[in-house]
């Protein structure tokens, strides 16, 4: 149908949720859902006055919607762990045990290390930062880290194993959509994602030891007053430990969640003095903790299923958006020209950046882009004789990371829930999600250079 379109009407409701969405994150407001619904109904009415009818937009809609079904059932999840995990004594006791082994000097860097290897370990970024990220962010408001910093690093560390775990689901999609296989994705995107580390990792080492944090004893006083208010015992820390290991044998990412959750509540009721009605309450309304010290209250309210309705929004508008526009042929004529013709190897890498990215910018979901940018790029690699697996990195080394740092993404309102902090805020010190896709094409610039110069010389 993409005929009945002239290039600019197509791209008008990208153009109107853009320009809405960058307006808004200029202003400092975070009502997404309004801008992304804005471009919903912009590319429903260019399609009815196309000639669509009414019950096909209605269906495409429906159709965009049912792809973000699992992501919703993994937001409300998320919300609701956070919740129970509070109102049970999980948080408070992965809190306190863990400033036992905080230190200023080393936490954003060890943060960075840590959500590396655990995400590779599982392969799942909600999994590393549901567990690994609440407890460091716990230290963090003890000893006074800046917050924002420390989001960025765990932020940063769960998208490694994200993009790169032969566990993670991400990279089974993009594997799938290219046409390459993972064993061998292992070692192709070995060189840019270990560079795009160590540069993080230099930039936090950096950042870490000059940050400001309270001195003394602010730990140790945080840890008197966690015990003065909450039932604190070993047991409470194995909800973390269970999602962990549930992560790490591959069950589902809901079931891992949805066991964690019953795990805490049912330990918080025996161990931890709770009232079985105290975490049902949490999981759908948020948990305020009810002590006079603000520190607390700060460090240990939040999450909850309603507090959550605007994400939820925001996904739903998103998914119907990108149903219609791709049903619609709206997605494919607006970047026609990037994947026409045959290119260089460096000029094709970045166009498949640009539609990866503006398509993830649009989708607020992490498989869009990958399913999208894959189908459509991989005639243009075949025909400019550029291999799959350069594709397959594109993509990894883009949108995949991107997604994590895109405020109104999926990924980052995911974030945002667990950590606690705003993805506006965390963006800036994303390290590795900022620096990879440059690394990237930077690789690519010399992988053509090398390849130009062996030819010039045979």
């Amino acid at each position: 149908m993409s005929h009945r379109f002239t290039p600019l009407q197509a791209a008008l409701p990208l153009l109107t949720t853009a320009l809405l969405l960058f307006g808004m994150v200029a202003t400092g407001k975070t009502d997404f859902y309004f801008p992304v619904t804005a471009g919903l109904l912009v590319a429903a009415l260019l399609a009815w006055r196309a000639g669509s009818p009414v019950s096909s937009l209605l269906r495409w809609g429906r159709d965009g919607v049912k792809s973000t079904l699992i992501a919703l059932s993994i937001l409300v999840l998320v919300g609701a762990l956070i919740g129970v995990w509070k109102a049970s004594g999980t948080v408070p006791a992965m809190v306190y045990y863990g400033l036992q082994l905080a230190s200023p000097a080393y936490l954003v860097p060890a943060a960075f290390l840590l959500a590396a290897v655990v995400s590779m370990m599982l392969g799942t970024f909600v999994g590393t930062l549901s567990t690994l990220g609440v407890a460091i962010m716990g230290m963090a408001h003890g000893i006074g880290a800046p917050l924002p910093l420390v989001a960025g690093a765990l932020v940063s560390g769960a998208l490694i194993g994200d993009r790169g775990s032969p566990l993670s689901g991400s990279l089974h999609l993009n594997v799938a959509m290219t046409g390459t296989d993972v064993r061998r994705m292992q070692t192709v995107l070995l060189p840019t994602g270990i560079l795009a580390a160590v540069i993080s990792l230099l930039g936090y080492v950096w950042m870490g030891s000059g940050m400001p944090v309270n001195g003394g004893g602010m730990d140790t006083s945080l840890r008197g007053a966690i015990a003065s208010h909450f039932i604190i015992t070993p047991w409470l820390l194995l909800p973390s430990v269970l999602v962990l290991t549930l992560a790490f044998l591959r069950v589902p990412v809901r079931w891992a969640l949805g066991l964690g959750m019953l795990a805490s509540a049912t330990l918080g009721v025996l161990f931890g003095g709770v009232e079985w009605l105290d975490p049902v309450k949490a999981a759908i309304f948020g948990y305020s903790a009810q002590v006079s010290d603000l520190n607390l209250s700060r460090i240990f309210g939040g999450g909850g299923i309603v507090p959550m309705g605007k994400q939820f929004a925001l996904i739903i508008a998103a998914g119907a958006l990108s149903g219609i526009m791709e049903a619609t042929g709206m997605m494919r004529l607006v970047f026609a020209r990037l994947t026409d013709g045959t290119r260089r190897p460096l000029a094709l890498v970045g166009s498949t950046m640009t539609l990866a990215v503006v398509v993830a910018l649009v989708a607020a979901n992490q498989a869009l882009p990958l399913i999208v940018t894959g189908r459509m790029f991989r005639d243009s690699y075949d025909r400019s004789g550029v291999p799959a697996e350069v594709l397959s990195r594109t993509l990894a080394d883009s949108s995949t990371v991107l997604v994590g740092v895109i405020p109104w993404n999926l990924m980052a309102v995911i974030a945002t829930a667990t950590l606690g902090v705003p993805a506006r805020s965390f963006l800036p010190y994303a390290f590795f999600a900022l620096s990879l896709p440059l690394v990237s094409l930077a690789y690519t610039a010399l992988e053509e250079r090398r390849r130009s110069v062996s030819i010039v010389v045979e």
